[in-house]
Order: C-alpha cells, then sequence, then structure tokens
C-alpha cells in the first residue's frame, strides 16, 4: 500500500465502510446543528433578528426557519443510515452550492436595506454553508465505488 491509499480511505479496502462514511456523517451532522440552530433561531426571534438584520418583514425567517429545522431533519436521517444513498447526499450538496450562489446573487439587491450585521451574517452563513458543500463532496467521494 502506497502512502496516498493509506491517506485516502475510498482507496484503502481494509477500511471498513463506516470509517469511510465518517468524513460523510460529520459533514451531514454539523449542517443539521447549523441548520437546527440557524431555524430555532429564526423561527423563535423572528421579529428582533429581522430588525437586527434589516429585514422588512419578519415572515419570511419565520418560514425560513421551519423549512430549515425540516432540512435538519432530513439531514439527521441521511447521516444515520447505515449506508447513506450517495444519491441524496449529492441532493444536499446542490442544495447547498444553490444556498451560498443564491446568497452571493442576493447580496446586490438586499444591500439598500440589510444592516451591515445582516450583510456580514449572511456572507458568514454562505461560507459556513459552503464548507459544509465541501466536507459532503468529499465525504460521498469517499464511499462511492471507485
Amino acid at each position: 500500500m502506497n502512502v496516498i491509499n493509506a491517506w485516502n480511505p475510498a482507496q484503502n479496502p481494509a477500511q471498513t465502510p463506516a470509517a469511510r462514511s465518517l468524513l460523510l456523517r460529520r459533514s451531514l451532522l454539523g449542517n443539521a446543528m447549523f441548520s437546527t440552530l440557524t431555524g430555532l433561531v429564526s423561527l423563535l426571534a423572528a421579529a428582533p433578528l429581522a430588525k437586527t438584520l434589516g429585514i422588512p418583514d419578519p415572515t419570511f425567517l419565520a418560514v425560513l426557519g421551519s423549512q430549515l429545522l425540516v432540512f435538519a431533519g432530513f439531514l439527521v436521517w441521511l447521516a444515520t443510515r447505515t449506508a447513506p444513498q450517495p444519491g441524496l447526499v449529492w441532493t444536499v450538496i446542490v442544495l447547498d452550492i444553490v444556498w451560498v450562489a443564491g446568497s452571493v446573487a442576493l447580496l446586490p439587491f438586499v444591500a439598500d436595506f440589510m444592516t451591515d450585521l445582516g450583510l456580514v451574517s449572511m456572507g458568514l452563513t454562505a461560507l459556513v454553508v459552503a464548507s459544509f458543500a465541501v466536507g459532503q463532496t468529499l465525504g460521498v467521494k469517499r464511499i462511492e465505488p471507485a
């Protein structure tokens, strides 16, 4: 076995399926925890959060919060499967990428009414979501057949 095979669990047949899926499971569960926290805060504190971030209608945050909680539940379900289905994981990755791209695309349109804290929050959230997409991509590649 060469050094590359030892480093890359997908190329190391001695690695157990559980070990190969560890990065994927951790990325999915991290995404679920972040989505749960963001969803709860958005849902339970929609009005004060909307004012702080400069979002005109707190209903937007309440709806977003409830959707994030559903998404988080799906992520937990997916991460705890014996063998996470790569097709479903790729769907999550695409949704995360769409979130990041949407955030970037919206910035010019919301910059006039969102507060500086709101814009920074939007950017940092996009970076966190992008990091989950990267971890999930690396993780799913480890479990997919070569």
